[in-house]
């Protein structure tokens, strides 16, 4: 009896650890897959192309590809003005900019720091009327967010580096 006992003993430890080392095994798995997902730089190749996009919406008159470039529930804070969420709103706002003359913006990665769940990117634009004559320069903050397995504008900031207007 207390030969099976044993027997039985040892086998219950080891089906116990197998258990649990395959458990840990599968949990290490996991939180390596998720970790291999992210990477920076495919982040920061994902907003040079949308940035490149981005601009030459306004040469293109094109409201549907600028607006692609933004999350679903995006909003961007423009400056002088309440911030705009939506689609709708970041569209009326498109829809300003060409009117007022915008055909192209460039915009200057500084910096793009971040993991999965956001990345954030400062730099430098550059809005452009007819015949590349410069309406405006400054600066910007975009918050990025991966939606549908792509990386999009989800908040953006943005101040000119003109000075303010004298006090009346």
């Amino acid at each position: 009896m207390k030969h099976s006992f044993c027997r039985f003993s040892l086998c219950a430890i080891a089906l116990a650890t197998m258990f649990f080392s395959s458990c840990n095994n599968e949990a290490a798995k996991t939180t390596t897959a998720e970790v291999a997902v992210f990477s920076l730089d495919s982040a920061k190749a994902a907003i040079a192309a949308s940035n490149k996009t981005f601009g030459g919406t306004f040469a293109n008159g094109d409201s549907t590809a600028f607006v692609g470039c933004y999350t679903s529930d995006a909003c961007i804070s423009v400056p002088n003005m309440p911030k705009m969420c939506g689609a709708r709103a970041i569209s009326g706002f498109f829809s300003g900019g060409y009117k007022w003359g915008i055909r192209n913006i460039k915009l200057t990665t500084n910096e793009v720091m971040g993991g999965k769940d956001a990345v954030v990117e400062t730099g430098a634009y550059e809005l452009f009327a007819d015949k590349d004559v410069v309406l405006d320069k400054g600066k910007y903050i975009v918050m990025w967010k991966e939606e549908n397995g792509k990386w999009k504008m989800h908040r953006d900031i943005w101040n000119s580096d003109a000075p303010a207007p004298a006090a009346k």
